[in-house]
Formats: C-alpha cells, sequence, structure tokens
C-alpha cells in the first residue's frame, strides 16, 4: 500500500532484522514514474508505448541541484559526514531478504 500523509507507517532498517521503528510521514513524494511500458503493446506489435514525455537534460539537473540543496549540510560535508539513514516498508524488507536468500 502507498504511504499516506498523517498516517503511520512501520520502517524497517533494510539489513538489520530488529531495528524498526513507527514514523508518521507529513509529506509522501513519489519516487517512480512510469515512463515507457513495453508489455502495452500498441496496435499488437512489439514496440510497446511511452506513458510520459521526458523532461530535458536542463530540467533534471536543475531538480537534481533542488534535491541535493534540500539536504542537511552536515550529510554533504566531506570531513566526518553524518551518515544519512534508510529505512524500508516491511514489503520491501521481506523482498530484499526473499531475494538475497535465494
Amino acid at each position: 500500500p502507498t504511504p499516506q500523509p498523517n498516517q503511520r507507517v512501520l520502517c524497517r532498517h533494510p539489513f538489520q532484522e530488529r531495528k524498526r521503528a513507527n514514523v508518521t510521514p507529513t509529506k509522501v513524494v513519489p519516487l517512480h514514474q512510469l515512463v515507457f511500458d513495453g508489455n502495452n503493446n500498441n496496435n499488437n506489435n512489439s514496440s510497446g508505448i511511452v506513458m510520459e514525455t521526458t523532461t530535458t537534460i536542463d530540467d533534471t539537473k536543475r531538480y537534481v541541484q533542488e534535491q541535493l540543496d534540500s539536504l542537511r549540510p552536515d550529510i554533504l560535508r566531506y570531513t566526518n559526514p553524518t551518515p544519512y539513514k534508510v529505512s524500508v516498508s516491511s514489503e520491501l524488507f521481506a523482498f530484499l531478504h526473499e531475494l538475497w536468500q535465494s
């Protein structure tokens, strides 16, 4: 299920099974956008269809710079940077561990 703002979500450490925390996001930003669907055939040919137009390289560079500017300075410093913590959903945790064990 997609997380919703102001609704509690169980987050897990991607590698350590016992580390987990409940968080309540104030904002949810989708990270994935389908651009090309190779399985959706148009007129029975194998080319698939474009789901969304791509952005220009300048727009992409601007977006990346905005994202970097939003990070705290202590995470970006070269000397002794603060670790950037990453958590995953229970579903992604289970999927990752299933892949590692297969």
